[in-house]
């Protein structure tokens, strides 16, 4: 067995994790809105069929998040906090993405010389080498995204220090050089894995959005490919249809 399933789970990770995850989306989707009091253990514990100790450890995580607070005697209720929510949006625009990327904070875990990034073998278009970088990103203190970067290492060199502690992407259209042509992202959704859920703060198994981001410039060189794990309750997909002006009947 590769994994320890803790009591309470079925393989999607820990009940507990599940009910925070549920619970977050009512605050993200303004269900239960800003100063507005959260239903009592009782109440809770008749709707999702738990007990009143999982119940406990859902809003232990909430409360971590700085998305609720608990006042003994009054009840629990959904903080100023959880109004400024930002969702990670994934679309087709280049400016879409340069501003779900403004104001987070990376933290580099590690970074190595590698000749080929992971899944990119046998391509067409790859730089001479590529260093990686192993980081966690988080908004106002919460993480929510681990990733494994790959940077034409050329262009890593032009600014190293500031690769390491700065986004990537912003940086990358920044410096000179070729001009950035093309980028394919492709998302999608699996379960925390542990060394991601210790970095995310998240229960095994934790609902995620898992991403593939290639960047090329204008020679066709891929001068990033990224490994994204997005915390599954920050991240959605925005994609205009194609609409004919005039629909088949």
């Amino acid at each position: 067995m590769l994994f320890h399933i803790a009591p309470g789970s079925d393989g999607f990770g820990p009940l507990y994790g599940r009910i925070a995850t549920l619970m977050r989306q009512r605050i993200r989707d303004g269900l239960w809105r800003t100063g507005e009091q959260l239903p009592t253990l009782e109440e809770l514990a008749d709707e999702f069929d738990a007990s009143r100790v999982t119940l406990r450890q859902a809003l232990d995580l909430l409360e971590r998040d700085g998305l609720i607070e608990r006042h003994r005697g009054r009840g629990t209720f959904v903080t100023e906090a959880a109004a400024g929510f930002q969702w990670i949006t994934l679309g087709r625009s280049w400016q879409g993405l340069l501003e779900s990327i403004d104001g987070t904070r990376p933290k580099l875990l590690n970074s190595a010389d590698v000749a080929v990034p992971p899944g990119m073998a046998g391509s067409s278009g790859l730089a001479p080498s590529y260093r990686r970088l192993e980081r966690v990103h988080s908004r106002h203190g919460v993480p929510f995204a681990a990733m494994r970067l790959h940077v034409d290492r050329r262009r890593y060199d032009l600014a190293p220090h500031r690769f390491d502690i700065e986004p990537v992407i912003p940086l990358l259209a920044e410096l000179p050089g070729p001009r950035i042509a093309l980028g394919r992202q492709i998302l999608t959704v699996g379960g925390a894995e542990p060394e991601v859920a210790a970095h995310l703060e998240l229960p095994l198994g934790a609902p995620v959005g898992i991403l593939r981001r290639v960047i090329t410039d204008e020679t066709g060189c891929a001068i990033y490919v990224g490994d994204l794990v997005y915390r599954g309750d920050t991240i959605r997909m925005q994609v205009d249809l194609d609409i004919p002006r005039e629909p088949a009947a």
